[in-house]
C-alpha cells in the first residue's frame, strides 16, 4: 500500500495563539523603535520638508501677486486717464519682468511740482547736514522749501516692489505642531523599510514559497505606483490646481490668505490620494487572480468602470474640476493597464471576450 505523502510545508512548525502574539508583540517593539529613530532624523530634516511642502503654494501666490497688482494698476490708469492705457504688448513686458525677478508693477502718484522742488535743491546744502546753516535759516523760508503744496494733477509712476507670499498661522502654538508633524511624516518615510521589513517577517511566517513569490514579484510594482501617483500630485497637480482656484479670488477682487495648517494637510492627504489610487492595476489583478472578476467584464464594463474612476476622483480630491480631471484621466489609463497586466502576469488567467460593439 502506497505511502500517503505529507505535502504540507508547516508540518512541525505550528505556533499557538500566544506564540502568534508573542512573535506580533516583537515585530510591533521593534517597528516602534525604528519609528522612534527616524522620528529623531526626521525632526532635523522639518524645516527642510516644510519650505518643500510650502514652495507650491508659495509659488502660485506670487503669481497671484503679481497678477493682482498689474490688474490694478490697470484700473488705476484706466480711472485716471478714462481709457485703456496699457497694451497688450506692455501687458506681457510686465509680466515677463514680474515674473523674472519676483517683482510685481506698482503705480505711484508723483507731484510734478515736488519733482521741480527736489531737482531745484540737488545743489542746495541740506539743512540737516548743516546745523550752522540750519540755525541761521530763517523758519518761515525753511518751510516754504520744504512745503509741499500741490499745484498741477499728480502724474502716475509705475514702479515695482519685491514680491512676498507667506502662510499664517492663527494660533502660538500651530507652528509647533507643524513642524512636529512633518517630523513625523519624515521620520516614518525614513524609517518605513526597517518597518516594513520586521511586519514582513511576521507575515511571511504563515506563508507558502509561491506567496512568498508573488509578494517579491509584486511589491516593486506596488511602489513604483503609490511613488509615481505622489509625485505626480507633488509636480505636476499642486500648480494647476492652485492657478486654478486663485482665479477666482482674483476675479472676485478676495485676497487669498492661505493657512499653514490648513495647506499642511492639502498638501500631505492629496499625494497620498493619488499613491493610494494608483494602485488599481494591482487590486485589478488581485481579484483576477482570486477569482472575483475575470477579464472578461473589465473588458466588458469598462465605461461602468470610468464613471466610478470619476466619482472616486471626485471624493479624493478638492471640490474643483481640474484636481478631478488631473487624477481620472491616468486612473482611465492605469485601468487598461491592470487589463493588460491580468493578462501578462503569471498565473491563473480567465479567457479574454471581445468587446462588443456600441
Amino acid at each position: 500500500m502506497a505511502k500517503k505523502i505529507n505535502d504540507d510545508l508547516f508540518e512541525g512548525s505550528a505556533m499557538t495563539f500566544g506564540e502568534h502574539l508573542e512573535e506580533l508583540r516583537s515585530a510591533l517593539f521593534k517597528s516602534i523603535l525604528w519609528l522612534a529613530i527616524g522620528l529623531a532624523i526626521g525632526l532635523l530634516l522639518a524645516n527642510q520638508a516644510i519650505h518643500a511642502i510650502e514652495k507650491p503654494v508659495k509659488d502660485a501666490l506670487v503669481k497671484y501677486n503679481q497678477l493682482r497688482t498689474l490688474q490694478r494698476l490697470k484700473d488705476q490708469l484706466k480711472e485716471q486717464t478714462g481709457n485703456e492705457t496699457i497694451s497688450q504688448e506692455k501687458e506681457t513686458e510686465l509680466l515677463q519682468i514680474a515674473k523674472a525677478n519676483q517683482w510685481s508693477p506698482e503705480i505711484l502718484y508723483v507731484e510734478p511740482a515736488e519733482v521741480k522742488r527736489i531737482s531745484d535743491l540737488k545743489d542746495k546744502p541740506s539743512p540737516a547736514l548743516n546745523p550752522e546753516a540750519m540755525g541761521q535759516m530763517d523758519l518761515d523760508e525753511m518751510i516754504k522749501d520744504l512745503a509741499i503744496v500741490p499745484q498741477t494733477a499728480p502724474v502716475a509712476m509705475v514702479t515695482w516692489k519685491k514680491t512676498e507670499a507667506s502662510l499664517v498661522a492663527l494660533k502660538v502654538e500651530e507652528v509647533f505642531m507643524i513642524w512636529l508633524k512633518a517630523g513625523l511624516v519624515c521620520g516614518a518615510i525614513i524609517a518605513s523599510p526597517m518597518i516594513f521589513w520586521h511586519i514582513w517577517q511576521f507575515v511571511a511566517a504563515g506563508l507558502y514559497p509561491h506567496e512568498k513569490k508573488y509578494i517579491w514579484i509584486y511589491l516593486p510594482f506596488s511602489l513604483g505606483l503609490f511613488f509615481g501617483g505622489a509625485a505626480l500630485a507633488y509636480f505636476y497637480v499642486f500648480a494647476p490646481v492652485l492657478e486654478f482656484l486663485f482665479s477666482f479670488n482674483l476675479a472676485l477682487g478676495i485676497d487669498p490668505d492661505p493657512r499653514i495648517s490648513e495647506w499642511m494637510s492639502f498638501a500631505l492627504l492629496l499625494p497620498l490620494g493619488f499613491g493610494i489610487s494608483f494602485q488599481l492595476p494591482l487590486v485589478m489583478l488581485l481579484l483576477n487572480r482570486i477569482g472575483m472578476i475575470e477579464v472578461k467584464s473589465y473588458t466588458e464594463h469598462w465605461r461602468i468602470a470610468i464613471l466610478v474612476i470619476c466619482v472616486l476622483s471626485a471624493l479624493l480630491t478638492p471640490a474643483d474640476p481640474l484636481s478631478m480631471l488631473l487624477l481620472a484621466v491616468p486612473l482611465s489609463f492605469l485601468y487598461f493597464g491592470g487589463i493588460g497586466l491580468c493578462l501578462w502576469m503569471p498565473g491563473r488567467r480567465a479567457p479574454l471576450a471581445p468587446i462588443r460593439p456600441s
